[in-house]
């Protein structure tokens, strides 16, 4: 999941440096934001609580890119995917889709369990044997 999450960081990074020269000021501010929760996901030691507030941030920016395509949708003509504002509606559903393994991850987080299973699976192969599977040693 750490080269999802990576990868969901960097394509959020370049939406980000894409829409610094459109002609809404700052809406390239959400991108950027959603890129940097999407890089927390890689740090293992976040708090439960710390966890929780990025999950809620998550969730914001998730139905803000959301309900910024929705709010789009009316005004887009009916070639609406080979024009600018097309694309930017495209940009839109695209950061939205992508938060949602970023939120999926922060709020596995605030699981006991699935803090356990973290915990456990530190140190393993990505595709390692599970250790009751294994043949013993002969």
């Amino acid at each position: 999941m750490q080269v999802i999450h990576g990868a969901i960081a960097l394509v959020l990074a370049v939406l980000a440096l894409l829409h610094v020269p459109h002609p809404t000021p700052f809406i390239w501010v959400p991108y950027a934001l959603a890129s940097v929760l999407a890089l927390l996901t890689l740090f293992h030691g976040i708090s439960p609580f710390f966890s929780r507030l990025l999950a809620i941030s998550a969730t914001a920016l998730m139905f803000f890119f959301f309900a910024r395509f929705f709010m789009d949708v009316p005004h887009l003509a009916s070639d609406w995917y080979t024009h600018q504002e097309g694309w930017f509606s495209v940009s839109l559903l695209l950061a939205a889709f992508a938060m949602i393994p970023v939120l999926s991850d922060y709020s596995c987080r605030c699981k006991a369990d699935c803090r356990e299973a973290r915990a456990a699976a530190r140190g393993r192969s990505f595709f390692g044997v599970p250790s009751h599977l294994r043949r013993p040693n002969s």
